[in-house]
C-alpha cells in the first residue's frame, strides 16, 4: 500500500486526479451559489484572493501580510455567511450517495394504484380550493418531521385526506406525511425555504414544500387554497399549474411505482433476439429483468408489438449487432456532448479557477528550510550481521527548498531515508546519503543539503554466549548489617550481539538492588539489565536473588583500672569482640574488673584478674584476653 501511494504521488497521474477532483469541487461549489445571494459574497471573497495573488507576483510584501493573515478568519465567516447553502449542499451530496444501490439492494416499490386515492383527493381539493400539503417519503428519513406531528399509522384513503385537509378539521393545519404506502402522521410542520429567488406572493404552504424537498429528496403535492392550482415540489424546484395526469406521471417517477402488478424476478440469459418485424433500436420504457423500470434515456433492443423470438443457442445476428453498436455509440456520443456543453459558462469558469489555483499551487516561489530529527531506516543486513557503531546514527538533518504553502506543512515524518544494506560484508562500510539511501520526499520539494554527508558503519558478525549473572547492589546497609553471602538462580543467561562486544562481556547485571531498605536477609525476583544497547538477552530475562544480611562482628581493646584492696591501682587493656554498633560505645569504665578467690596454682600471692562487661550488652559482647592477667595480691 505505502508503495502504491509513493508510485502515485510521484506519476502525472496524481497531477490529473488533483485537477479533476479541484474542478468537480469548483464546479459543484459554482452550481450551488449560482443565482443566490451567496454568490456576491463569493465573488467578493474570489476578487480578495485575486488580489492575494496579485501582490504576491508584484512583490508587494506589506498586502500580501495583511491579506494573508486576514485569510485566517475568512473560514469563519464562510461558514456564518452559508450557513444555509453548507446545509443544503451537504443535504444533496449525502443524497447522491446511495449505500443501497451500491450493494444491490433497492427499496420495495409500490403500486402506483394505492395511490389513486390520493390522486382523487387532489382532484377535489383543487375543485374546492381547498389548502393541501402531502409528502411522500422516499429514501431521506422524514421521522424528524414526523414526530413533530399527529402521529396516525393509518391507511391512505380518500375519505380520510378529506377530513384531514377540511378547513373545520383540528389537523387540517400542517401537512401529511405518507411513507410506504401508509400516513405516518399529520399536521407536521416542515422548515420554510430561504430562497430569495421565490416571488413574494408565494405562500408559506408552498414556501414549506420547497424547504422540505431543498433538505431531504421528498416529493410534495401542494394544493392552494386561493387558486386551486395544484402543484409538485422535487430537490426544491417547483411545477405549478399541473394536470392530474401529469401529477399521476411526476409522483410514478419519483416513486419509482409499478403501474400493475410486478412480473416475477428471473434470471435471462443475455442473447441477442431475431429481428424478424423490422425491429428498431430506441430508447425503451420496458421493465428490466429484475422488475425495475429502466433510467430515462437507457437503449434498449425493442420491436414493433414487442414481438420477437431468441435464435438458437449459439447463434448471432451478425446484422443485430451491429445496429445495437451503433445505438450504442449514438448513446454513448449523446453523453459525453451533455457532459462538455451542458451548462457550459459555470464549466468554463470552473476550469479557469481550476486553472489559477494550480498555477497559485506550483509556481509559488521556493523558499529554503531545514528540517532536522529525520529518522533513517537501515534495510536488508544479512541475518547474520548486526551494526556494531556504539553511537548508531539514527536521525539527519534535511535543508530542502519548496513553495512556501508546502514547505511551512513539513514534518520529519514527511521524508523516509533508506540505507540499503543487502550484500554488505563485516567491516567498515561508509554510506553516502545522497548516492547509497534512498530519499521518499514530498512533490515539488527539493533536497539541497543532508547532514551528516556520509556515515560510517561497522557491521560484524552476530554472535551468541552464555554469561554470569552478578547482582547490581546499591545503597548501603545499616551500620551494624554486612552481606554475608548471595545466590542468584539462575546464574548465568544467554546474551546475543556483535561478536567484539559479546566475547568482552564479563558479566551482566540485575536490574538495580536497593539495600539500604533491608536490614535482615531476603529473597526477591529482578530482571536481568544489559547496559550495552547493542546486545540483547536471549536467554533467562528474570532471576531469583537470595542475599544472607548479618550483624558485623568486630573486636576492640579497651583500658579498665583494676582498684581493689590490698593491691595497688592498675591499668589493665581488655580485648572485647561483639556487634559493631554495641562494641564502639563501650568505655572502659562500663567494665568491672576484680581479682579471683582463689589463687593460681604454685603461687599464693597471684591472683587471677576477672573483668565483667557491663549488665545490658552481657549477652552481646565477649571478653576476648585481658592484659595483664594475673596480679599480685595480698589479702589486708
Amino acid at each position: 500500500m505505502t508503495t502504491l501511494m509513493h508510485w502515485l504521488s510521484q506519476s502525472w497521474l496524481a497531477s490529473v486526479l488533483d485537477l479533476v477532483l479541484v474542478f468537480f469541487v469548483v464546479y459543484e461549489v459554482l452550481k450551488l451559489l449560482k443565482g443566490t445571494r451567496a454568490a456576491q459574497v463569493a465573488l467578493g471573497i474570489a476578487l480578495v484572493a485575486l488580489l492575494y495573488q496579485a501582490s504576491h507576483w508584484l512583490h508587494l510584501p506589506t498586502l500580501e501580510f495583511v491579506i494573508r493573515h486576514s485569510f485566517l478568519y475568512v473560514g469563519f465567516a464562510v461558514v456564518v455567511l452559508f450557513q444555509n447553502e453548507i446545509r443544503t449542499a451537504f443535504a444533496h451530496f449525502g443524497r447522491n450517495i446511495r449505500f443501497s444501490a451500491l450493494f444491490g439492494w433497492r427499496a420495495p416499490k409500490s403500486p402506483m394504484a394505492q395511490y389513486e386515492d390520493v390522486l382523487l383527493a387532489v382532484t377535489t381539493f383543487a375543485a374546492k380550493k381547498t389548502g393541501a400539503l402531502i409528502v411522500f417519503e422516499r429514501q431521506d428519513n422524514l421521522d424528524e418531521y414526523i414526530t413533530r406531528g399527529v402521529k396516525l399509522d393509518a391507511v391512505v384513503g380518500y375519505d380520510l385526506l378529506i377530513n384531514l385537509f377540511n378547513p373545520e378539521a383540528p389537523l387540517h393545519d400542517g401537512a401529511v406525511i405518507i411513507r410506504q404506502g401508509r400516513i405516518a402522521a399529520a399536521s407536521c410542520f416542515l422548515p420554510l425555504t430561504l430562497n430569495p429567488r421565490l416571488s413574494k406572493d408565494t405562500g408559506t404552504r408552498h414556501r414549506s414544500a420547497i424547504g422540505i424537498t431543498e433538505e431531504t429528496d421528498a416529493f410534495v403535492i401542494v394544493v392552494s387554497e386561493e387558486t386551486g392550482m395544484v402543484s409538485c415540489v422535487e430537490h426544491g424546484q417547483i411545477k405549478r399549474g399541473l394536470g392530474i395526469r401529469e401529477v399521476r406521471a411526476l409522483l410514478s417517477r419519483a416513486l419509482n411505482a409499478a403501474e400493475g402488478p410486478s412480473p416475477p424476478v428471473r434470471r435471462r440469459r443475455r442473447l441477442l433476439i431475431e429481428d424478424t418485424s423490422g425491429v428498431d433500436f430506441v430508447t425503451a420504457d420496458l421493465r428490466s429483468e429484475t422488475g425495475e423500470t429502466p433510467a430515462a434515456g437507457t437503449p434498449a433492443l425493442v420491436g414493433e408489438g414487442r414481438t420477437s423470438r431468441m435464435r438458437e443457442r449459439g447463434v448471432v445476428d451478425v446484422a443485430a449487432v451491429w445496429r445495437q453498436g451503433q445505438h450504442w455509440a449514438a448513446w454513448w456520443g449523446e453523453r459525453c456532448r451533455a457532459l462538455l456543453f451542458e451548462n457550459f459558462p459555470l464549466k468554463f469558469i470552473a476550469a479557469v479557477i481550476t486553472s489559477a489555483l494550480w498555477l497559485s499551487a506550483t509556481k509559488q516561489d521556493a523558499i529554503p528550510f531545514v528540517l532536522r530529527g529525520v529518522p533513517i531506516t537501515y534495510q536488508g543486513l544479512q541475518e547474520d550481521l548486526i551494526i556494531a557503531n556504539s553511537q548508531e546514527v539514527q536521525e539527519v538533518t534535511i535543508r530542502v527548498r519548496g513553495p512556501r504553502d508546502v514547505v511551512e506543512r513539513l514534518r520529519p515524518e514527511s521524508f523516509v531515508v533508506t540505507v540499503p544494506l543487502a550484500g554488505k560484508n563485516p567491516g567498515e562500510r561508509v554510506i553516502v546519503l545522497r548516492e547509497d539511501a534512498r530519499i521518499e520526499k514530498p512533490t515539488n520539494v527539493e533536497i539541497l543539503e543532508i547532514e551528516p554527508v556520509r556515515i560510517t558503519l561497522n557491521l560484524e558478525r552476530q554472535v551468541y554466549r552464555e554469561v554470569e549473572i552478578k547482582p547490581n547492589f546499591r545503597g548501603v546497609l545499616p551500620v551494624d548489617r554486612e552481606i554475608a553471602e548471595y545466590q542468584v538462580t539462575p546464574p548465568t543467561t544467554r546474551v546475543r550481539g556483535p561478536e567484539s562486544q559479546v566475547y568482552a562481556l564479563q558479566a551482566v547485571g540485575t536490574e538495580t538492588i536497593w539495600l539500604n531498605i533491608h536490614d535482615r536477609s531476603f529473597v526477591e525476583r529482578y530482571k536481568v539489565d544489559v547496559k550495552d544497547p547493542r546486545i540483547e538477552i536471549v536467554g533467562a530475562s528474570e532471576v531469583e536473588v537470595k542475599v544472607t544480611i548479618r550483624p558485623i562482628i568486630i573486636r576492640r581493646r579497651v583500658d579498665v583500672i583494676l582498684d581493689v584492696p590490698g593491691t595497688p591501682p592498675k591499668r589493665l587493656e581488655v580485648t572485647v569482640e561483639g556487634p559493631k554498633s554495641v562494641v564502639e560505645k563501650l568505655r572502659g569504665r562500663d567494665f568491672q574488673a576484680t581479682v579471683a578467690n582463689e589463687p593460681v596454682a604454685e603461687h599464693p600471692f597471684r591472683r587471677a584478674v576477672v573483668v565483667t562487661p557491663p549488665p545490658a550488652v552481657a549477652g552481646q559482647v565477649q571478653i576476648v584476653a585481658v592484659n595483664p592477667s594475673e596480679v599480685l595480691y595480698r589479702a589486708p
